[in-house]
């Protein structure tokens, strides 16, 4: 296990959801499992760190992901992930989390069952506040991904 970590910006409900389903609570950060989606995007991205000093960066609001250690690349050397990477990164947790919304909440929608109360419910069992921003930002996520799949079959 890698003693570096990288940080991130995420929507809360991300940073919710990471919390809940990642968090190592003995090193205060997410840790992605090994052959993940995330792990591969940080092995291919990261970098040396800059010769700048970064060590007084405000990391307030965003989240610590451990920077995990990979054959044949020293997490003491090469640590940074440049902006276009944490892009990346950010990006793959999205579709992650999309993949899961999807697969736990299309097979309930086949049924007469209310949106909200299946969205709150989903939010409850992943640790994300019952906020109205967080459910709303879901319940359209999940309206889009829908109407895409509509569009599709048709």
């Amino acid at each position: 296990m890698s003693q570096f970590s990288i940080y991130i910006s995420v929507p809360d409900y991300l940073h919710q959801w990471l919390k809940n389903e990642y968090w190592n609570p003995e090193t205060a950060r997410v840790e992605f499992p090994r052959g993940s989606a995330p792990r591969a995007v940080m092995q291919s991205l990261l970098s040396k760190c800059p010769r700048v000093d970064l060590s007084h960066h405000d990391h307030s609001g965003e989240i610590p992901v451990e920077v995990p250690t990979f054959k044949g690349i020293n997490p003491r050397l090469y640590n940074h992930l440049p902006e276009a990477g944490k892009k990346a990164l950010v990006s793959t947790i999205k579709r992650m989390f999309h993949h899961m919304m999807w697969r736990e909440l299309s097979p309930l929608f086949t049924h007469d069952v209310q949106i909200t109360d299946v969205i709150y419910a989903f939010m409850d069992r992943h640790g994300i506040e019952r906020t109205e921003k967080n459910w709303e930002t879901i319940r359209q996520m999940y309206h889009r991904m829908r109407k895409k799949t509509a569009l599709q079959e048709s």
